[in-house]
């Protein structure tokens, strides 16, 4: 019983709050006088606490003479104030993280080499998962497992969050052939744009224009296959680097989309005729 009271005190209730609704959920619904005997509160405090109960949503009103009291189930009352904690929490996370990006850029921040692949993945997802504002990408080739990691991390962003993709068709690693651009377009993600290009030998993720991870790595054969087991990534937090970095991309994708709009057009036309 103290351990509920104490679950229902961390909802902003009261203890007589909490005691009153605990009793209520044993008779359901009932009149002040019975609501107070089945929770031991003083029939002189039991008005007050059931009229805060019925402002904060645990019960409600019959406006009859006298008074009927009715108990929320606890499901709805625990799954509605889980709903306002994590909410409240998201914009707690976000709100901080709004301020330790602005004060980031205000300092200077050295740049950290990150290694192995599954290091340089983890990595990855750590910074998409910061974005508040976008997420731009280079990628001309990717680590074993990185694209179905990229694309779980994407769906998990807010859908007004724009992913844009410049991206070469296809790479091999160790030796087996992936399709970048078929993998992310069957991804079916309505605020994601890949575009074509060929960016062979470069992977670069910029985030919010604040933020960059670029990965260098070792090719082989006359396939130019990655190898994973020689990857190294680089953050850079740099203002003036990241945000340099963000609108050379934007300038080239816009550029690219332009085009490729203005190409798709041109075919549509050659076909009515």
């Amino acid at each position: 019983m103290e351990s509920i009271i104490e679950s229902l005190e961390k909802f902003g209730l009261t203890r007589y709050e909490a005691k009153a609704y605990i009793g209520m959920t044993n008779i359901i619904s009932g009149k002040a006088e019975e609501i107070a005997k089945a929770s031991e509160i003083p029939r002189s405090k039991i008005y007050d606490t059931l009229r805060q109960l019925d402002k904060k949503g645990f019960i409600t009103i019959t406006h009859t003479r006298p008074l009927k009291y009715h108990v929320v189930p606890p499901s709805e009352i625990f799954k509605m104030k889980k709903e306002e904690l994590i909410k409240e929490l998201e914009n707690s996370e976000e709100k901080l993280d709004e301020i330790y990006n602005d004060q980031i850029s205000e300092i200077q921040a050295p740049v950290w080499l990150i290694k192995t692949s599954e290091n340089i993945i983890n990595k990855e997802i750590e910074i998409i998962k910061r974005a508040r504002k976008s997420i731009n990408m280079r990628i001309g080739f990717l680590l074993e497992g990185e694209g179905e990691a990229l694309i779980k991390a994407f769906k998990e962003l807010p859908r007004g969050i724009p992913i844009r993709i410049l991206a070469t068709p296809e790479c091999y690693i160790n030796g087996e052939k992936l399709e970048i651009i078929k993998m992310f377009r069957d991804a079916n993600l309505d605020n994601m744009e890949i575009i074509e290009t060929d960016i062979k030998f470069v992977k670069i993720v910029i985030r919010d224009g604040k933020e960059l991870f670029r990965t260098i790595v070792k090719f082989t054969g006359e396939e130019k296959s990655v190898l994973p087991e020689t990857s190294v990534g680089v953050q850079n937090r740099y203002a003036n680097i990241c945000q340099n970095f963000d609108e050379r991309f934007l300038n080239q994708f816009n550029k690219l989309k332009n085009k490729e709009n203005k190409e798709n057009k041109e075919n549509k036309e050659n076909k009515k005729k």
